[in-house]
């Protein structure tokens, strides 16, 4: 069960007596009191029980003036006899007076004169404190770097212990003056507040909350801290209060979006209201919100969803830059892909090479025909060997493969899909490095980024020239050859025939077949000229056909002359005819 805990740092000067009250509380006067804890205690300890524990920390010079009795420095026999009436003392007459319940702890701690005595400290009080523990920290007569270190080790305890910090009180004695002239003031006059300094552990808490929003993504501390200010401001006001409804709104609605784009929710992130949002951000004013940590996070807030857009269709896009801010790799990987997709939906369905209504992107087999296309761009096959939606809308993916767009993203696409399948494998298949997930996904999105938000791409230059793939340079051709070539089809280019080892079998020649294969298509010309090794040339024509290509071979005309005893060959271009 949670404790009620109140932890004190005891002073070694001469406590003068005054009326504590609580800051904004001037009703709630202590009367006549030299130790401010006991008016703490007065104040909030009313509801402590047996159970809970009131620690109080004492050097060896606290202990003797101001924990014991009589133990003031005496400046007249300079020694540590002077009369007054210890803090023991005053906490045995609370529990005679049934105002105390809890247990009273007192704990030795250095005097704080090294690194080492102040982690002594810290470890002390650490020490102390039991998970779940609420916890009243006084920090009014601390010295040295015990404020701070009661600061930092609220935050350490807030995280590795949960506790709760319900107030940290500082009594602002010397508001009243130095103690020798308060001494001369009538009692009725020494007036001091009590402040709670507890907005500085809030503060903590929106630090660490807003750190994990901006660098990781996560709203889940936000979510959670939104609901313990602002609730009870609600709660108070019935809802009425425009800053903490405001305020809740826009927490809300970062509550939908950030699980949207950590589970890769691509529909949901399509149709979210962003305008919704931006429209509670525009509303949001700093200058009249009274709860200050808000101000800066909303302007981070700002930042990071300013690129998302409810009348726009690059969604996908701003959640992949948000993946990559915030290390989400296998989710960018994901999302980048078949935002990919879905983009391209619209952008086919705008060009009407399709039925109206055809490219749905909610369609898992027109996804199908897209992703299949890219792929073949980038790796292609003979028109035999497709298959699924590709060979089911077989004008349709033509279409596709003809597209600039389509063309540029082939390869990003390519190495889109080897990423995620070897990241959602866990790496039992692949070798890719960890690094290479994260290196790879910001080059695909940069890439994509650009031809995304860019000008619209030139279109694919028309099929033109010749392709003269042979053991033959186009350079020795004779002049009625060259000619033809060029009447026919325009420029000649040459492709070197490749190198086929005689000992060689269809295992062995399928990478150069599918390595010539994908340079023809590149080249994109009106006809290829193929002549070399016949085995391989069979084979390459036959895919080269398949996909549509023009196939041509250089026929000649032998004539023989004879002189003599000699006879001289020679060949006369004839035609090029198709295979």
């Amino acid at each position: 069960m949670a404790r009620n805990v109140f932890l004190s740092f005891l002073g070694a000067n001469r406590y003068v007596p005054c009326q504590y009250f609580p800051e904004n509380e001037p009703h709630r006067k202590v009367e006549t009191v030299a130790y401010v804890q006991e008016a703490l205690l007065r104040l909030f300890a009313a509801d402590f029980s047996p159970a809970d524990s009131c620690y109080f920390f004492l050097t060896d010079l606290a202990r003797q003036t101001n924990w014991r009795s009589n133990g003031q420095f005496n400046p007249k026999t300079k020694r540590y006899n002077a009369p007054n009436i210890g803090l023991h003392r005053r906490l045995s007459q609370l529990r005679n007076e049934g105002v105390l319940q809890a247990k009273v702890i007192p704990h030795r701690i250095p005097d704080g004169f090294s690194s080492a005595e102040v982690w002594e400290i810290f470890q002390t009080v650490f020490d102390c404190l039991r998970p779940g523990d609420r916890i009243t920290l006084d920090i009014t007569h601390a010295f040295r770097s015990l404020p701070m270190l009661g600061m930092a080790l609220v935050g350490y305890a807030k995280a590795l212990k949960n506790i709760e910090v319900e107030r940290i009180c500082y009594g602002a004695f010397e508001k009243l003056g130095p103690a020798p002239e308060v001494l001369k003031m009538p009692l009725a006059e020494r007036n001091a507040p009590i402040l709670n300094l507890q907005d500085f552990s809030v503060l903590q808490d929106w630090t660490v909350a807003a750190d994990d929003f901006v660098l990781n993504g996560n709203s889940d501390r936000l979510g959670r801290l939104a609901d313990v200010t602002l609730g009870p401001i609600l709660r108070d006001t019935q809802g009425q209060d425009r800053v903490a409804a405001n305020l809740r709104e826009i927490n809300k609605r970062l509550q939908d979006l950030a699980p949207l784009i950590a589970t890769n929710r691509g529909r949901e992130l399509w149709e979210y209201p962003f305008d919704d949002l931006h429209t509670a951000l525009d509303r949001f004013s700093a200058t009249e919100n009274y709860l200050k940590p808000f101000n800066a996070l909303v302007e981070k807030i700002v930042e990071k969803v300013a690129g998302f857009r409810s009348d726009g269709n690059l969604q996908w896009l701003e959640a992949v830059k948000w993946c990559i801010d915030h290390r989400l790799v296998q989710q960018g990987i994901t999302q980048l892909q078949e935002g990919l997709l879905s983009w391209l939906c619209a952008h086919f369905a705008e060009k009407n090479i399709a039925p109206s209504g055809f490219f749905d992107r909610h369609d898992r087999e027109v996804r199908n025909l897209l992703s299949a296309s890219l792929n073949l761009i980038a790796h292609p096959k003979p028109k035999n060997e497709w298959m699924g939606a590709i060979r089911k809308y077989r004008t349709v993916a033509e279409a596709v493969m003809d597209d600039p767009l389509a063309n540029a993203l082939a390869d990003t696409y390519k190495r889109l899909t080897r990423l995620r399948n070897d990241i959602n494998h866990g790496g039992y298949t692949d070798s890719q490095s960890a690094a290479r997930f994260s290196d790879g996904l910001q080059k695909a999105y940069v890439t994509i980024d650009a031809l995304a938000t860019g000008p619209p791409l030139p279109p694919l230059p028309s099929p033109a020239g010749l392709l003269n793939v042979s053991n033959h340079s186009s350079q020795g051709w004779p002049e009625s050859q060259m000619e033809e070539a060029v009447r026919r089809f325009g420029e000649v280019r040459d492709l070197p025939f490749p190198n086929i080892d005689p000992g060689w079998g269809p295992k062995e020649m399928q990478p150069v077949l599918s390595e010539y294969y994908a340079r023809i298509r590149a080249a994109r010309p009106a006809a290829v000229h193929l002549m070399g090794e016949m085995t391989f040339t069979h084979l390459l024509v036959s895919r080269l056909k398949e996909a549509g290509m023009l196939c041509v071979a250089s026929t000649t005309r032998r004539l023989v002359t004879q002189t003599g005893d000699t006879k001289t060959a020679r060949f006369e271009f004839v035609q090029f005819r198709a295979y």
